[in-house]
């Protein structure tokens, strides 16, 4: 894990920026830090398994989508609480979404639908140099985010 002052979410810092290899076991890795954000934040169990749900699905498309060798590559998610909201945002530099091959037999779209399902808003944003999957989710008030 890796704190970082750079802006990622789109908002503020983050408070949670975690820079990870592209491989499938890095996607538990994700879910367990958010996880562990939204328990810190005092999210229903059913909120956090949203929470994490959505992060899983965006970290499996990067690994499945962005790159044709993701294990020579990376991807970043980077957390940041703004009550009463949380910005999630999962970053690669892979291939862009519009060029991402699509059909019924690799699942392209499905996990990103889950993702709009279970999140407040979601935007995906393709920039020269990276692809960026931006989730917010509602977080109660009453509890200390640190």
């Amino acid at each position: 894990m890796h704190l970082s002052e750079t802006d990622h979410t789109g908002t503020d810092s983050p408070d949670v920026e975690l820079f990870l290899a592209a491989r499938a076991e890095n996607v538990a890795v994700a879910r367990q830090v958010v996880g562990g954000v939204g328990d810190a934040l005092g999210l229903s169990a059913e909120a956090v398994a949203d929470v994490r749900l959505a992060v899983s699905e965006a970290c499996t498309n990067v690994i499945v989508h962005a790159y044709e060798n993701p294990a020579d590559e990376s991807f970043s998610v980077a957390l940041h609480v703004d009550r009463p909201l949380l910005h999630i945002a999962v970053r690669d530099r892979g291939r862009g979404f519009n060029s991402r091959e699509a059909g019924p037999s690799n699942g392209l779209g499905l996990g990103l639908q889950l993702v709009e399902a279970v999140g407040e808003s979601v935007a995906l944003t393709e920039l020269p140099g990276h692809n960026e999957i931006k989730m917010t989710f509602v977080v109660p008030d009453g509890r200390p985010v640190r």
